[in-house]
């Protein structure tokens, strides 16, 4: 292969030529036919004890794992570069390399009789999207790999293949698709390579693993074949996505990647979900990332999101299903009021707390199942599985009575299995497989007795240990065994003169001798060709209990489905208790009521000693724009937040942080918040802010909430003013969404005098002696001033600057009368007539038009300019 080559050199060669005589070696051949065949994943390449990496993979192997890279040929002027991962530390070692978002193949090695040497073969690609175990993935987050595709509509599909989830979706714009990609937080990408330049995939394709495919991989064909085979079925018509052609070309190339390229075993996969993005609320990257919804905006983690102030789910399946709802709320009133309704039953019984308890003894049994699909389940792991599925019953009796919980399971569903694995393991198994001691009694007749031979030969030994003793007279003797020796004697250097004559001797030590005798290899021949059969016999047994396991998959699937379900509405029904919330009413009007309304994590997070400061929040068919007025840090932008995620929280069907809701369904929630910018595209923060305001207007509905918070602010006073005043008169005017309008240009409060479906509100501080205090409270009307000084004197701002601040406002208020008649002429053109009149007006108009500048002198024009300066100063114009 490398001949056929020639001068094309591909880039994982490094430095090292491609005609080296170091590469003409027969194991170095076997590694570089297989590296061409994943030329972007790093080769682990079993050798003995090892995985050894080899040319520009050891190098970036190396960097990546802080490992000491070495070669094959030092003394070569141009040396292989070489690195080695001890073969029992792989996961650790894996987990490392697809946080640095590598792939990995793994060539497994294995003997050709034919050739009489060690052969290798690719076994396995370990991806972000395709973890090697779902211990590498984080219990309460999913793992999904995902594929895009299509020339409008665009497919959707998304594969977790920790847990056999398995859905896909078709999207009218590419613009869509992305959305939908980075709702989902896909761990990596399969994507229609001819997309893979388009500037709306940016977003996602940046930072994650991306594998881009050819159209032949999203055939339609091809696609509906390896769903049929994967799934198990003659046909698809059951899962109803026979007319989605590009959602169907994205699910079989997931299938494609996962099972025929990365190798990975997909009996697991029994069911194929297909949702309309219309089922969902819908939000956008922006806005959940701006409402902290499972991410925080610094740092990473849970800590500080809505997300981690709900999560006390109880099972690693709950904590992934609360994840989902919370970026899938649902548009579906009779589903919100199905959860509400669990919810309340929940909070009014009894056994709650004991129904938690029972919740906390269940394992991961979606994770679980997959391992037991993919034969990877340890004998420890059965037995939590086994563990788990005895608890369901008491779940499911405490739960069956109650109306919000449908589709229960039979209470002994899965007790079959259960007794099954109890009934062969052992009550505390080992993880490894080889290590025995699997099988409990009698299940096995010829097992007993090879466990009984084990037992008798440790006393045995023991018992020889004490006859050697007396009739040697060496006090000190001890009968030990290792794998190379076996069973031997160990004398001291101080009693070996006592060893009879008839010992063998084995091994001489620095401070003792080894010898063994024909009654020793007589008993150590028995005892381990027991142990050796026992631990046969044991494995054979398990995997025979793990295939009859395996076969009720979907049953486990289904059940951990239910409980996950359980877990999330019981979740949900102990924060409401914990933390004071109320069952909030869902209806489809534009009409939205909240009494008292708090923001679910500042209120957990107030400083020792404070209180948050609820207030009442309305929108009604006419009252749609709240224009939001205040200085900084009054407290406007959590007001805000803490109506999102209200709504948000009443459509999922969780419980409110208020005294009373009532939510007109919002299609779509917007959060235009905050100052950031991507300048590796070259975008600044005004540019930034004006892409996703542009984004709002081009996508909201009337159904939609907006919360656009000082739109306008990167530019120049006019130009941010006139922005911000057109981007509310199309809220209003075109969109006619429920909207939070927050502005520090107070001037845009006379809009309430023009549009009738604006109010203005603003929140409340108190001023004394130049310093302010917030209340933190709404009040009707607008607020005049911003405030700006105080703000920055209370952030800590130099009393210099503060100081310096403060004369030159004065200067500029008093001296800069351009602004102040600029400012008045751009509203003269809003305003009726009648709103900008005040005394002595008309006189001042008149005195305008009795001017002729083309009959006046010079001398003329500058009396006249006086007589208008002190006309108005005089009536205050």
């Amino acid at each position: 292969m490398i001949e056929r080559m020639n001068s094309v050199k591909p880039p994982w060669y490094g430095d090292v030529a491609i005609d080296s005589p170091a590469l003409k070696t027969p194991m170095m051949k076997q590694f570089i036919e297989l590296k061409n065949k994943v030329p972007d994943a790093l080769l682990l390449f079993r050798m003995g004890d090892f995985y050894e990496l080899f040319l520009q993979d050891a190098v970036d192997a190396a960097e990546a794992l802080e490992l000491t890279l070495t070669s094959r040929n030092k003394k070569d002027p141009n040396p292989v570069p070489m690195a080695g991962i001890p073969y029992h530390a792989l996961e650790n070692y894996l987990t490392k390399l697809v946080e640095e978002n590598f792939k990995i193949a793994i060539a497994e090695q294995e003997e050709d009789p034919e050739q009489k040497m060690m052969v290798r073969k690719i076994t396995r690609l370990v991806t972000a999207g395709i973890p090697w175990d779902s211990d590498m993935v984080e219990a309460d987050e999913s793992c999904w790999l995902g594929a895009l595709c299509g020339t409008g509509p665009f497919g959707l599909a998304f594969l977790d293949v920790s847990t056999g989830e398995f859905v896909m979706t078709q999207v009218k714009s590419l613009l869509e698709a992305t959305a939908e990609l980075l709702r989902m937080d896909v761990r990596e990408i399969i994507i229609h390579n001819r997309l893979i330049n388009e500037p709306i995939c940016y977003p996602i394709l940046k930072n994650r693993p991306n594998y881009p495919a050819t159209a032949s991989w999203f055939d339609e064909r091809s696609a509906k074949h390896s769903l049929r085979q994967v799934l198990n079925v003659q046909d698809l018509n059951a899962f109803g996505i026979n007319d989605q052609r590009w959602a169907i070309g994205a699910a079989g190339a997931v299938i494609s990647y996962a099972r025929d390229t990365a190798m990975v075993d997909l009996s697991h996969i029994n069911r194929l979900n297909y949702y309309h993005l219309g089922s969902q609320m819908v939000m956008d990257e922006s806005t959940r990332r701006n409402l902290e919804v499972v991410q925080p905006l610094r740092g990473t983690g849970k800590k500080g999101t809505l997300l981690g102030l709900l999560d006390k789910t109880c099972t690693a399946m709950g904590a992934r299903l609360l994840r989902q709802w919370l970026i899938s709320p649902l548009l579906d009133i009779e589903k919100i009021e199905r959860r509400q309704q669990a919810v309340s039953d929940l909070l009014e019984m009894s056994r709650r707390r004991q129904l938690r308890e029972y919740l906390r003894q269940v394992y991961d049994l979606e994770r679980l199942s997959t391992k037991l699909a993919q034969k990877k389940i340890n004998p420890r792991e059965l037995r939590a599985l086994s563990n788990s599925l005895q608890i369901l019953p008491d779940i499911f009796s405490i739960t069956a009575d109650l109306s919000g919980f449908v589709d229960q399971q039979p209470r002994s569903l899965g007790q079959e299995i259960a007794e099954h694995i109890q009934q062969i393991l052992v009550e505390e198994p080992p993880t490894s497989l080889t290590d025995g001691n699997i099988i409990a009694k009698g299940n096995s007749d010829e097992l007993d007795e090879l466990v009984l031979l084990s037992e008798e030969g440790i006393t045995a030994i023991a018992k020889m240990e004490e006859e050697q003793r007396i009739a040697t007279g060496i006090t000190s003797l001890k009968i030990k065994y290792n794998r190379v020796f076996g069973y031997f004697l160990e004398v001291t250097n101080t009693h070996r003169d006592k060893a009879p004559k008839d010992w063998i001797r084995k091994q001489t030590l620095s401070n003792a001798e080894r010898y063994i005798t024909p009654e020793l290899k007589e008993f150590e021949e028995k005892i381990l060709g027991a142990g050796e059969r026992r631990k046969a016999i044991e494995h054979a047994m398990y995997v025979e209990l793990r295939t009859a396991v395996a076969e009720q998959i979907v049953v486990l699937q289904e059940l951990a489905k239910r409980v996950a379900h359980i877990d999330c509405i019981s979740c949900l029904a102990e924060v409401a208790v914990q933390y004071r919330y109320v069952r909030p009413s869902v209806d489809q009007s534009m009409n939205m009521y909240i009494k008292e309304a708090r923001h679910p994590v500042i209120e957990q997070n107030m400083p020792s000693g404070e209180a948050f400061v609820p207030n009442d929040i309305s929108f009604t068919n006419d009252r749609r724009l709240i224009m939001l007025t205040g200085p900084n840090m009054a407290g406007k932008s959590t007001i805000m937040r803490q109506v999102a995620l209200i709504a948000l929280l009443a459509q999922i069907g969780s419980y409110v942080p208020a005294k009373k809701a009532q939510i007109g369904l919002f299609d779509r929630i917007f959060v235009r918040v905050g100052a950031s910018d991507d300048l590796t595209q070259g975008r600044s923060t005004f540019m930034v802010e004006m892409s996703e305001t542009a984004f709002i207007l081009h996508n909201a509905t009337e159904s939609s909430l907006i919360l656009l918070d000082e739109i306008g602010r990167g530019t120049s006073t006019f130009d941010g003013l006139s922005i911000a005043w057109a981007v509310a008169e199309a809220v209003h005017d075109s969109i006619t969404a429920r909207c939070i309008f927050a502005t520090h240009y107070h001037e845009m409060t006379v809009l309430t005098a023009q549009k009738q479906r604006i109010i203005n509100l603003h929140v409340a501080i108190s001023e004394s002696k130049g310093d302010i205090v917030f209340l933190r409270t709404l009040q009707e009307g607008a607020t005049g001033k911003s405030y700006g000084i105080q703000c920055a004197k209370l952030a800590g701002m130099p009393r210099n600057v503060i100081k310096r601040a403060k004369e030159l406002l004065k200067d500029l208020e008093r001296s800069d009368p351009t602004v102040q008649i600029d400012q008045m002429n751009l509203f003269d053109a809003i305003l009726e007539p009648n709103e900008k009149k005040s005394e002595g007006f008309d006189e001042f108009m008149s005195m305008l038009d009795n001017l002729d500048p083309d009959t006046m002198t010079p001398r003329d024009a500058l009396d006249a300019l006086y007589s208008i300066k002190d006309f108005k100063r005089q009536h205050g114009l």
